[in-house]
């Protein structure tokens, strides 16, 4: 029984974030409610209640779920090969951004200051330098550092740039390019 519980629990939950980021495309956020919410997920007011507080909670859920997604997918990437080929991870990033399109263009529209995407920039930032910690591979820390803000903080922007059609290179485009810059550069500075 508490499997079936669960399971309605986690269907519930998509269904309010699902409703939520459909209300987001054609309502402005401070106007969504939570009587919108349940009515276009076919809910009621007890269910939204019992997993959010409010329609924010909603939109912080959606953007938690949007880095942890990505971050289960770079996991199984290897540090020291990202290092001498970043392409893998830069690949990740590019279909993760093409999958959720619809919902970025209306988020950065709607909400241009949202955390998600420096969610995003830190917690790669934080894998690379635990993994660089746990390789002890190298010996100037604070370059690193400074590198990897430089370049995945440059990534992120570009992909804003991108979401909101400021530059015509699709993420794959971006990825590529970005890439070979990472690989030429992030190398020799940090060794």
């Amino acid at each position: 029984m508490e499997k079936k519980r669960n399971r309605n629990a986690i269907r519930s939950v998509n269904m309010i974030m699902n409703a939520y980021g459909e209300l987001l495309k054609v309502t402005p956020m401070e106007k969504i409610t939570v009587t919108s919410i349940v009515n276009k997920a076919g809910l009621n007011r007890s269910t939204f209640y019992a997993h959010f507080d409010c329609p924010n909670d909603v939109r912080k859920m959606l953007e938690k779920k949007l880095v942890d997604e990505l971050m289960e997918k770079i996991d199984c990437l290897d540090f020291k090969g990202l290092m001498a080929d970043p392409q893998p991870l830069l690949d990740i990033v590019a279909e993760r951004l093409e999958e959720r399109m619809d919902y970025l263009n209306v988020m950065l529209e709607r909400y241009p200051t949202t955390e998600w995407m420096e969610s995003i920039k830190e917690a790669i930032i934080e894998r690379f330098m635990s993994d660089a910690e746990a390789e002890g591979s190298y010996e100037n820390k604070d370059d690193l550092l400074i590198n990897l803000r430089f370049f995945v903080g440059g990534y992120i922007s570009l992909c804003r740039d991108y979401i909101n059609n400021k530059i015509s290179d699709t993420p794959s485009e971006l990825s590529e390019s970005l890439a070979r810059t990472i690989a030429g550069g992030l190398l020799a500075s940090c060794d």
